[in-house]
């Protein structure tokens, strides 16, 4: 079981302070991490070289510029979606979020996923060591006082990706309800 935080009330230019409602902590463009258009390369390719990213594939395409993930603890994958234009001219945006690796079912079931923004952080903080982070695309987030504490649920039963596996699986749960179903007849 792992724990995650998330923005709970932020304060932005001019000191207005905003509380972000739990019901909407899973949109992840909420928040988006800012890096100069100019290091977003750097960024990546150091992730991808010294901690273990890879291109996130297979992966829907939102018109990002870069897209990598990485497996953080079996079975959490971390996706990262760099966009090198934003609100703010000079810096890409990073949106990501937390999911069931995509190389389980699981992964395509929406119910796994947890937007994040103190995880890419931690990442890449020493090639880029300034947490820049926006609200709405459009607020620079001066403060955060106030973080929700998120648990990650592991699903009951994780199927692997694969035809084999699908069938397996699908051959096992057959079963398993036939023998009950039986057995329920012989008492």
């Amino acid at each position: 079981m792992s724990y995650i935080l998330f923005p709970k009330n932020i304060q932005i230019k001019d000191n207005k302070s905003i509380y972000i409602d739990r019901n909407t902590v899973k949109d992840e463009e909420s928040f988006s991490l800012l890096i100069p258009e100019n290091k977003s390369d750097m960024v990546i390719q150091y992730l991808k070289i010294h901690r273990g990213f890879a291109n996130a594939t297979p992966s829907f395409d939102h018109g990002e510029d870069y897209g990598i993930s990485k497996i953080i603890k079996a079975p959490w994958e971390l996706h990262m979606r760099v966009y090198n234009d934003s609100y703010f001219p000079g810096y890409s945006k990073m949106l990501a979020h937390i999911e069931i690796a995509r190389k389980y079912v699981q992964h395509l079931n929406f119910k796994y996923v947890q937007p994040v923004i103190y995880e890419p952080y931690r990442y890449y903080k020493s090639v880029f060591g300034e947490f820049i982070l926006a609200y709405r695309s459009r607020y620079m987030v001066e403060n955060i006082s106030e973080n929700y504490w998120f648990r990650l649920m592991n699903p009951e039963l994780l199927i692997p990706w694969s035809p084999a596996a699908l069938l397996k699986t699908s051959v096992n749960m057959v079963s398993d309800k036939l023998k009950e179903y039986f057995v329920k007849d012989e008492k």
